[in-house]
């Protein structure tokens, strides 16, 4: 299904190239522990593969609205009512009514004698910036101020007055003016054919040119009155200078109504005609956007509606509501839901498990194929992560795939623990930042994931198996028995148990090897089996530093980690490295969930798989850089 060729661009991950994830008849679960990638891995394929159906969290709790004791559920709807207000907040903040207040055009009146599109752009805003341009604004903009408001005022007459200049060289065949009035000469008063191109006019064309002549020679005056007036200090010759430049600009470049339409819009200002361009294209992907999530809205509902008796018994039985209670809106395209009481007495996992089961019949009844879910346990109580693993299970069908990340191990154990042959897993790695995809390999009874599992899988070979073994025995032991101090250093110890000899300089010795080049991808279980052995060794090689440094101090003996790092602290007797203090050890991970000695089979199996390679390195690279360094 993936290899890594697909992932080419997550330019900050390395995949081995064995990396891949193939969907077969199985339910695919990966665990992916924090900082592996697993979430980029997620949102790329979602980015890529709109042919595919997704559940994650955030989009759970996206599908869902509250109110009072209703709760209304379609796809994305959070996400899309967000959109809807991100647009009009983005077109109000354009403020078209006040950039056009600014020229007076408040009312039908005003925007008409304009034209008539201006009136639809003064009502439709989002229609206004869509068909916003910039083109020939510089060349208003650049006029002087005072020619910027008369040409805004006058707009209409120059273009009416370039319009009728047109009208007149169509006749002749884009003949100048001076040379249409030289032909008048030769013309008959009553001649209708014109004598250039051949057209048979309505009027004789003396008339008609006659007209036009006056309508431009009216035009040109009262647009020069209009200039004089708002310019009573100016010289004729100045003013009619000026005119001539505007009414050039106008007619050398082309500007039509939808030049002066725009620098309405933008009131007449260059800094908010760059707002409203951006904004421009702002309002295009959001429209995109919206298009796509009504279109994902639209596509649920009518697939949740095929299958209407599944989506009602999901709440008649698990949330008692009354099948009268369960509204399937064909109109807006959403179920709306009455609850038999105020959304707000129900937890978030409650509202989520509603929403997420009907996700999970959303996408049964689609014609997808191929499901990606995201962390699906989160924010559930055990009961019902495994109601939602049995959704999941149930969704299974001879054409569908499922293909579920995770962080959480429960994830897996649950799912083994209901439908073990339905599920396979495989984990993730990452090692000096390359992402490697290891199976586990083996079925079981009880946890996939566990110590135990661990132990009765590996080989016989794997180097550190009998300390492996001790982990799992030493749940058995007594508080007072001295093979606690295998995994401590009070001191240097050495025991022999069933014929075996074990020393915790066994463990410090890993550390002191250890470099940036100890771990190697290999196996999930041996890979596994490193990490707790490690996580294991570090706590006693800090206990090593602290036996050395206080000369074998008796009062170290016999105490909890915690304890120790406390006594160490607590009455100045540490003299060694000054970047090792109390506070830097007791933040550091690796090292306080192992100094709880109950429950040691699970914990450092849970809290190692939730490592990598790459963390646990640093981490132990990090403390031995603080211990021996001056």
């Amino acid at each position: 299904m993936f290899n890594s060729d697909n992932f080419n661009e997550i330019n900050y991950l390395n995949f081995d190239a064995d990396f891949s994830i193939d969907l077969g008849d199985k339910i695919k679960i990966i665990l992916g522990p924090n900082g592996t990638g697993k979430s980029t891995l997620y949102k790329n394929i979602k980015s890529r593969h709109n042919d595919y159906a997704f559940i994650d969290y955030e989009e759970v709790e996206e599908s869902v609205i509250g109110q009072k004791n209703n709760i209304i559920i379609g796809a994305s709807i959070v996400e899309l009512n967000n959109k809807l207000s991100e647009k009009q907040t983005l077109i109000d903040d354009i403020d078209i009514r006040g950039n056009l207040k600014k020229f007076s055009i408040t009312n039908t009146a005003n925007a008409k004698a304009i034209s008539n599109n201006m009136e639809v752009l003064r009502k439709n805003h989002e229609e206004a910036i869509l068909k916003f341009s910039d083109e020939h604004l510089n060349l208003i903009f650049d006029m002087p101020e005072d020619d910027q408001i008369f040409f805004q005022k006058n707009a209409k007459s120059f273009l009416d007055l370039n319009e009728i200049k047109t009208q007149v060289d169509d006749l002749k065949n884009n003949y100048k003016k001076h040379i249409l009035e030289e032909i008048d000469i030769f013309l008959d008063n009553d001649e209708v054919v014109c004598p250039v191109c051949g057209r048979i006019n309505d009027e004789p064309i003396k008339v008609i040119i006659a007209r036009k002549l006056a309508e431009i020679e009216k035009l040109e005056e009262k647009i020069v009155e209009d200039y004089q007036l708002s310019h009573s200090g100016m010289s004729p010759s100045k003013i009619l200078e000026n005119v001539n430049n505007i009414k050039n600009i106008i007619v050398d470049n082309g500007i039509s109504i939808s030049n002066i339409e725009n620098y309405l819009l933008c009131g007449g200002n260059s800094d908010k005609a760059k707002i409203i361009l951006k904004s421009k294209q702002q309002l295009i992907d959001l429209n995109a956007k919206i298009l796509e999530l009504e279109k994902e809205k639209d596509e649920f509902y009518n697939n949740l509606k095929s299958h209407k008796e599944d989506v009602n018994s999901v709440f008649l039985l698990q949330f008692d509501v009354r099948e009268d209670d369960i509204i399937f809106d064909d109109v807006q395209k959403l179920i709306n839901i009455k609850l038999p009481r105020n959304v707000d007495t129900y937890s978030t996992g409650e509202i989520n498990l509603m929403t997420f089961v009907i996700c999970i019949l959303g996408f049964v009844s689609s014609d997808k194929s191929y499901l990606v879910i995201d962390d699906p346990l989160s924010s559930y109580d055990i009961p019902n992560q495994y109601r939602i693993i049995y959704e999941i299970a149930s969704a299974k069908k001879d054409n569908k795939h499922i293909l579920i990340f995770t962080h959480n191990i429960d994830t897996i154990n649950i799912a083994n623990s209901q439908y073990s042959s339905a599920f396979e897993y495989e984990i993730m790695e990452k090692r000096k930042n390359t992402l490697y995809l290891n199976s586990v390999g083996y079925t079981a009874s009880a946890n996939v994931l566990s110590l135990t599992e661990l132990l009765n899988h590996i080989e016989i070979t794997y180097p550190h198996l009998n300390y492996l073994k001790l982990l799992l025995a030493k749940d058995e032991w007594e508080d007072t028995s001295d093979n606690h101090l295998i995994f401590h250093y009070d001191c240097p110890f050495n025991i022999d148990i069933d014929g075996i000899n074990y020393s915790n300089d066994y463990l410090v010795n890993l550390i002191e090897n250890f470099d940036d080049k100890t771990f190697q991808n290999s196996s999930y279980l041996n890979n596994t089996a490193d990490k707790i052995i490690y996580c294991a060794a570090i706590r006693a090689w800090i206990e090593k530093q602290f036996y050395v440094n206080l000369s074998g101090d008796t009062g170290l003996q016999r105490k909890q980690f915690g304890d120790k790092i406390r006594y160490v602290f607590g009455g100045n007797r540490w003299n060694g490295s000054s970047r090792v203090t109390k506070e830097y050890l007791m933040s550091k991970k690796v090292m306080l969930n192992q100094h709880v000695h109950t429950e040691s089979q699970k914990m450092p199996f849970y809290y190692s798989l939730n490592l990598t390679f790459d963390d646990i390195t640093k981490e132990i690279l990090d403390i031995k850089n603080h211990f021996l360094t001056i």
